[in-house]
């Protein structure tokens, strides 16, 4: 009886530790979403776009339980009672309603609620919110108790706080600078827009030029209405200040990327960057960075290889704003990539360097933003390189 009874309990120690050990910890700032969340699988990722906000849905499933977080990221200002109106939106879903509350998560505004959807299943959900992000925790399943839900609701970590709660670090802009001005919008709301400042008035205002919008919206705004934009796109693409007449260089790594499982956003016919038959020029680590490009101007990109003369890429494309980036890209104004030509069929030799590879985009009565990628070829995920840019 004893050596039953140690057996189970070993069984249950054992069940608990490996219960214990499936749970990790998911950090979601290569999306741009500034959030840390523990999930009992990996979970599996999908993006959508509504106006200015992006919504980041992450699915983690265990047997019949299914644990999702939906962060939802905007380029304007989330309002009070985002949260509860969260859970009005998925009240909808739901047969009865058993308990709801408002409480505070951490500093943040949150709500959370639980009842009966109208499939049979059962939600447990958790919305919390501030200015710049709204993260829905959701756990549905075959019953009304989860177990580890507590883990689930407990572990969320806000990692970016809004741009608001640090205007205090910067109170005066130069023209060039890369900012955000509040906007009265009587259809869309309030909202906060993306801008550069063409110049510094003498009463103290700053007169800017909106992005995606042409010169006649430009206008000259207080300072109380702008603040400093963050630059880093979705958290992975860095923010080069080039301006016209100068070359600038920037040096990198390809260990600084990642590998791209998805090209086929390249062979697009909306994009046009290169042909799937040369996916093996771009199936190492690719590095992100952007630019401004001014109206009436012209600009080449150059990868310099360096060191060990790695195989190293080149490609971008040009738009006016970075809803979308790679590989989620579903058309641009215009794509290019630079990399040795080769015939069909007759692959290079990887062991040699391609050497310098160029792209060239132009503005015309607008100014652009261009995206720029480097790229190893495949199996090349590290290595040093020069990144030359040249406005004229």
């Amino acid at each position: 009886m004893k050596k039953k009874l140690c057996f189970i309990i070993f069984l249950v120690l054992l069940t608990s530790k490996i219960d214990a050990q499936t749970w990790q910890v998911y950090d979601f700032s290569a999306d741009g979403v500034g959030a840390k969340v523990s999930l009992p699988a990996p979970p599996t990722k999908t993006v959508a776009q509504n106006g200015n906000v992006t919504n980041y849905t992450y699915r983690s499933t265990v047997g019949t339980d299914v644990y999702m977080v939906v962060a939802s990221t905007s380029t304007g200002v989330f309002t009070k009672g985002t949260a509860k109106q969260a859970f009005d939106n998925s009240a909808k879903n739901l047969k009865t309603v058993q308990k709801q509350e408002a409480f505070l998560y951490q500093k943040y505004e949150a709500y959370k609620a639980q009842g009966e959807m109208n499939n049979g299943n059962f939600l447990n959900a958790q919305y919390v919110s501030h200015s710049k992000i709204n993260i829905q925790m959701l756990i549905v399943s075959k019953t009304n108790t989860t177990p580890n839900q507590d883990n689930f609701f407990n572990s969320l970590v806000i990692t970016a706080l809004p741009a608001e709660e640090n205007t205090a670090a910067k109170t005066a802009y130069a023209v060039g600078d890369r900012v955000e001005v509040f906007f009265k919008d009587p259809v869309r709301g309030d909202t906060w827009l993306h801008a550069m400042i063409l110049k510094v008035q003498a009463d103290g205002k700053y007169f800017v030029n909106y992005d995606a919008y042409a010169e006649t919206y430009d206008e000259a705004v207080e300072a109380k209405a702008i603040r400093p934009m963050n630059t880093n796109i979705q958290g992975k693409v860095q923010y080069i200040p080039a301006k016209r007449g100068q070359i600038l260089s920037v040096n990198g790594n390809l260990s600084q990327g990642s590998i791209m499982e998805d090209l086929e956003w390249a062979e697009n016919s909306s994009n046009a960057c290169w042909v799937g038959i040369r996916n093996v020029e771009f199936e190492g680590n690719h590095v992100f960075y952007w630019f401004d490009l001014p109206k009436k101007s012209t600009v080449k990109v150059t990868v310099i290889p360096k060191g060990t003369m790695p195989r190293v890429n080149v490609y971008g494309f040009v738009s006016f704003d970075f809803k979308f980036i790679p590989p989620d890209l579903p058309r641009c104004i215009s794509c290019e990539a630079g990399f040795q030509q080769w015939v069909a069929n007759n692959m290079p030799d990887f062991t040699k360097t391609a050497g310098e590879q160029s792209i060239e985009f132009n503005a015309i009565s607008s100014r652009m933003k261009v995206f720029v990628g480097v790229v190893g070829a495949k199996n090349f995920t590290s290595g040093d390189y020069e990144l030359k840019i040249e406005i004229k």
